[in-house]
């Protein structure tokens, strides 16, 4: 916190005079950012109520804003309230009367707002006019002395950090600077912000409104102890190397590299006004993170010049610390309890799924966000004894571990009654039957889809699952009639029906899990519409990574997503020359650096045989640099898929490590991470390739490419 410059001065005094002579609890004056879209505080003048009524920000096209009113119509705004419109201003539970002037310039476009309030006015059914005419005189005043000075400078600095000034009193000689209030109030609004904290994210972004802006920091960082080992979790304003450097120089200098991963705390807060060898950073501090007596970590803050920091400046900021450390270790517990849940589910998944000439496969799997609960949804792809393909989707209720377990009973029940060559009803049959012996009182949704590529046919049976949906080529999706059955675990006796319906070439059939439509948020017919609605608005020549995206968008947003979610989609590509198209593939063992060059010679001859040596560069290059990254970062053998498709090739890098990796460090939002080496493979195939993403794939991850001919 800096003192008062001299146009803030001039807001104060206004202020001052404006409380002073008309009695009112809290006086501000407001000025846009963001292009018009808010209104912020500049200066708030009023008793220590202010800190806890004041928002940072207003929207600037809502008519219940009093101020935003006056700034939009140019025109004084006056209201007398018995207390705030719900979810308008909820810390204003009370009776309250405001005037907001706009702040005019010659001609005529507003500058901004000046706002008086008055709160318990009991005595008043209105506002006087000699109060109104006496905002007016006073921001008519301001808004001359705004004009000499050719308007307001810099009002982006306001969005940061309101300046709180305590009203004066008679017989002073200058108005009370009351910088304590200005840091009590941030310290109030970060509470509130870690308290709706749920992901790291969220945190960082509120140490930064909160801590590294009005401090006016250069940067921010934050390690954490993991494992024994330090661990940078998030940083803004400096690169990572800094970031790290910053949370360990516990000696007053950053001349010398310090290694992350050494176990160093600071034990106590630590300031340094003038930094040695810090590079950008000429004055840092260091304030630890303790939780229940332990230290957890370190939360530093530099700063591009030389600072000395007040008393109550390192008292803020020592509870500012205090504030943020359970909040982090309660946000991290949960993300690791999520990553957990995240873990047992996926490997309950196949490894990988089978790759056939004849069918082309897209699969998306995605679980909430939040949360530690384990979903029992599930998709599979066969090879069956007869050269059939089969394909299956299911659910079970609920989100336990107990659904996981009976999940991966069921699973590994259909796979074992497939594999003895018994058709879709009669698995289902007979897994019904298992499911009652073996006692499981948990109800459990399925399909099951024979692809016979010979016959061209599709075998169905199902047991209360949502019902598939098929389109041929040139037509619209549709959902198939057929005998829906009974979920599994109801009745212990129930035979199960198959229908038989026609697969021409071109053929996409689309399996899927509840989660696609149906949410807590959503009425159930809502969401089969939705789902309608966006298969009509599909192109008939979408290709199927594409589809499953898009059918994906429905769940929404990660953070809104509330359920399981399993998509298995096929498309049948027929068993004639040139209809069924080239495929193959080779296997990296876990860790094997050496065997990319295996992999290199793989494609060159895959490109000779097909005919595709014109890319043949460019695929080793891309494919080599997603192999090596798979390698690096998964715990798992890593699969190369080719197929061929008359005018692409298309190439799938596949993993099969269910473990999420180590979190990479935070960065605020919207700060790209520029030095990430991460994303250099990534960067390659995006610069040679026509088209590319990534997507779940079995139990691991897939990132997929394509390259064009021409």
């Amino acid at each position: 916190m800096t003192s008062l410059d001299a146009e803030e001065q001039m807001f104060v005094e206004t202020l001052q005079q404006a409380v002073g002579e008309l009695g009112a609890t809290m006086g501000s004056v407001m000025f846009p950012v963001d292009d018009e879209q808010s209104l912020v505080h500049a200066v708030v003048v009023g008793d220590p109520l202010s800190i806890y009524t004041v928002t940072d920000q207003y929207p600037a096209n809502d008519d219940r804003y009093t101020p935003d009113v006056a700034y939009r119509t140019g025109r004084q705004c006056v209201r007398v309230r018995e207390r705030s419109p719900r979810g308008l201003l909820p810390a204003m539970p009370f009776p309250y009367a405001i005037v907001a002037t706009p702040l005019i310039a010659a001609v005529g476009r507003s500058l901004g707002v000046m706002v008086l309030i008055w709160a318990d006015p009991v005595e008043w059914g209105e506002v006087s006019a000699m109060v109104q005419d006496r905002c007016r005189r006073l921001a008519n005043g301001l808004s001359r002395s705004l004009e000499r000075q050719g308007g307001v400078s810099r009002p982006k600095r306001f969005s940061s950090a309101p300046r709180f000034i305590l009203p004066s009193f008679p017989g002073q000689d200058r108005p009370t600077e009351s910088l304590s209030l200005s840091l009590v109030y941030q310290i109030n609004w970060l509470a509130t912000q870690l308290t709706e904290a749920l992901q790291l994210q969220d945190i960082l972004d509120a140490a930064i409104q909160r801590i590294m802006k009005p401090y006016g920091a250069w940067c921010l960082a934050v390690s954490v102890i993991d494992a024994g080992r330090s661990r940078l979790l998030g940083y803004s304003g400096c690169s990572a190397v800094l970031a790290e450097r910053l949370t360990t120089a516990s000696a007053g200098t950053l001349e010398e590299e310090t290694d992350i991963g050494e176990l160093s705390l600071v034990d106590q807060p630590l300031f340094f006004h003038d930094a040695a060898g810090g590079e950008s950073v000429a004055a840092y501090c260091l304030l630890p993170l303790i939780i229940g007596g332990q230290n957890t970590g370190t939360l530093a803050l530099g700063f591009d010049h030389q600072r000395n920091f007040r008393a109550d400046e390192r008292a803020a900021l020592v509870r500012m610390a205090q504030l943020l450390a359970p909040s982090i270790g309660r946000v991290r517990q949960g993300e690791a309890e999520h990553r957990l849940a995240q873990e047992i589910q996926q490997g309950l998944l196949p490894p990988a799924l089978p790759q056939h000439a004849e069918v082309d496969i897209a699969t998306r799997y995605a679980t909430p966000t939040f949360g530690t609960a384990v979903g029992g949804d599930w998709y599979d792809v066969l090879n069956l004894p007869d050269g059939a393909i089969g394909l299956i989707i299911g659910d079970v209720e609920g989100h336990t571990p107990r659904s996981a377990a009976t999940m991966g009973q069921i699973r590994t029940a259909i796979r074992a009654y497939a594999a003895e060559g018994h058709r879709p009803a009669e698995v289902l049959t007979r897994t019904n039957r298992l499911l009652a012996e073996l006692g499981i009182d948990l109800l459990a949704t399925c399909c099951c889809v024979r692809l016979d590529p010979e016959a061209e046919t599709a075998e169905i049976s199902t047991a209360g699952h949502p019902t598939p949906l098929l389109r041929h080529p040139g037509h619209h999706f549709l959902e198939l009639e057929l005998s829906p059955g009974i979920p599994l675990g109801v009745q212990p006796d129930t035979a199960y029906s198959s229908t038989w319906f026609p697969l021409p070439e071109g053929t996409t059939l689309v399996l899927y899990t509840d989660g696609l439509f149906q949410s807590h948020s959503a009425r159930l017919e809502d969401g089969i519409a939705t789902l309608h609605k966006r298969l009509d608005t599909l192109g008939v020549d979408l290709s199927l990574e594409a589809l499953a995206d898009s059918l994906l968008e429905i769940t929404g947003t990660k953070e809104q997503r509330d359920d399981d979610v399993a998509l298995l989609i096929a498309q049948f590509l027929g068993t004639r020359a040139g209809r069924r198209q080239r495929v193959g593939r080779t296997f990296v063992d876990r860790h094997d650096l050496r065997a990319v060059r295996d992999v290199r010679r793989f494609l060159r001859e895959q490109a000779r045989l097909w005919d595709w040596e014109v890319v043949a560069s460019d695929l080793e290059l891309a494919v080599t640099e997603l192999v090596t990254n798979a390698l690096v970062h998964a715990d798992s053998e890593v699969e190369v898929r080719l197929r061929e498709y008359p005018d692409r090739l298309r190439v799938d890098v596949r993993d099969s490590d269910p473990r999420p990796p180590v979190p990479a460090p935070v960065l605020a939002s919207g700060e790209a991470d520029t030095e990430s080496e991460h994303g250099r493979g990534l960067l390659i195939v995006e610069a040679l390739a026509s088209s590319w993403g990534n997507s779940p794939s079995g139990r691991g991850k897939s990132v997929w490419f394509e390259l064009s001919k021409h």
